[in-house]
């Protein structure tokens, strides 16, 4: 099999639907919202079906009764006269859908989502009739989300996005509205590149990675200002939250220095999801009552925090020393630590341990890390 999704002009065309009762209905529900050209053949037609203003012909079908038909629709109940029909039309040259076996049908009729501007149709290759209606109204939820909603993102702004943990399900309605708005985007690292795909924009990738540096803050700064003062509409798609360790507030500050409109939309930020993901808590009652979030992304980068929780972003090379100071601190070796590997990402991996472990290196981690210290963490 191998059907050709087009949409067909039926304006001042004949449709002939042949059968009266529960199938014919179905399909007339669904036709009447495009046209009212419409005939039905059938020996007996349903009281349902009568009241519509529609063409009828009350008797047993033959081939004279599709002979100027444009589109033929076999819906009787009858599989021999469902055959006949296809044969007739086959015969002259003409395309019937036949309701009880589409998948000889000369054409399948769609499971239609009708907008102002827009017809959108989902049609199977099978007999799944329920599954185009279902993935049609998944559509519709969709459309209303981000065509009826559209955000207010006019030429020549930047807007601020965080993209969340990793997980393009964890992003946020309104990030994806502006993606899909959006006419260039300024991405930092994110481990699956093809989510971008399905979005029209431009794309430019300034991430950063340890020793690896593609763009300075400086220059990522200027790409920004150089596209919003061309009038495009700009996302700066950060990873997890962009005033959490994104310099949010540097390219929000740069761009308004330069006289440019900017917005900020808040991301899930790492710690959150780590927590969430593998039901870590980073509070408790009774047990922790404050969260603080540091970074570890060099040795003199990271101190111990003053919470009951502490959650260190990166940090894979430089945990031993976050350990050893806890430990300096007179915390003891079996303070529990909860390490996040890959948040949110397929690959995500959790090693529950403590100080002691740590520090006699009993575990190799991988960048990136979350690390959750803490009494929540032996939970």
């Amino acid at each position: 099999m191998s059907f050709l999704p087009i949409s067909v002009n039926i304006s001042n065309k004949k449709i002939v639907i042949v059968g009266g009762g529960n199938s014919a209905s179905k399909k007339l529900r669904s036709l009447l919202k495009h046209t009212q050209e419409i005939t039905v053949v059938a020996p007996k037609i349903s009281d349902e079906i009568k009241v519509l203003p529609l063409n009828f012909i009350e008797e047993e079908y033959n081939s004279e009764h599709i002979k100027d038909a444009f589109l033929i629709y076999a819906c009787a109940d009858v599989v021999a006269v469902n055959e006949q029909v296809q044969k007739d039309a086959d015969e002259m040259g003409k395309l019937c859908n036949r309701t009880d076996a589409p998948e000889v049908s000369g054409f399948h009729s769609p499971a239609i989502l009708a907008t102002e501007e827009y017809n959108i149709a989902v049609t199977s290759k099978v007999k799944k009739c329920r599954k185009s209606i279902a993935l049609k109204n998944k559509i519709d939820v969709l459309f209303d989300i981000f065509e009826k909603q559209k955000a207010d993102f006019p030429a020549g702004k930047v807007w601020l996005v965080g993209f969340g943990p990793g997980n393009p399900e964890l992003m946020t309605v309104k990030a994806q509205k502006l993606l899909f708005e959006a006419e260039v985007i300024v991405y930092d690292d994110l481990l699956d590149k093809s989510i971008l795909d399905k979005y029209m924009a431009t794309k430019e990738y300034v991430g950063k990675r340890r020793d690896n540096h593609h763009k300075t803050q400086d220059e990522i700064n200027d790409i920004l200002v150089k596209y919003a003062q061309e009038g495009k509409k700009v996302v700066r798609l950060k990873g997890g939250d962009p005033l959490i360790f994104g310099r949010g507030t540097e390219e929000k500050q740069y761009l308004e220095k330069h006289g440019l409109s900017v917005e900020i939309v808040p991301g899930i930020t790492s710690a959150i999801a780590a927590a969430a993901l593998t039901a870590t808590p980073l509070t408790h009652r009774g047990l922790a009552s404050s969260v603080a979030l540091g970074t570890a992304h060099t040795k003199n980068s990271f101190k111990i925090l003053s919470a009951d929780t502490s959650v260190y972003y990166m940090g894979a090379r430089n945990i031993k020393e976050i350990a050893q100071k806890y430990i300096d601190e007179g915390y003891s070796t079996d303070f529990p630590v909860a390490v996040v590997y890959n948040v949110s990402l397929p690959g995500q991996e959790v090693t529950k341990t403590n100080l002691g472990n740590i520090i006699a290196e009993k575990h190799q981690f991988k960048s990136p890390i979350v690390s959750i210290f803490g009494k929540t963490a032996g939970l």
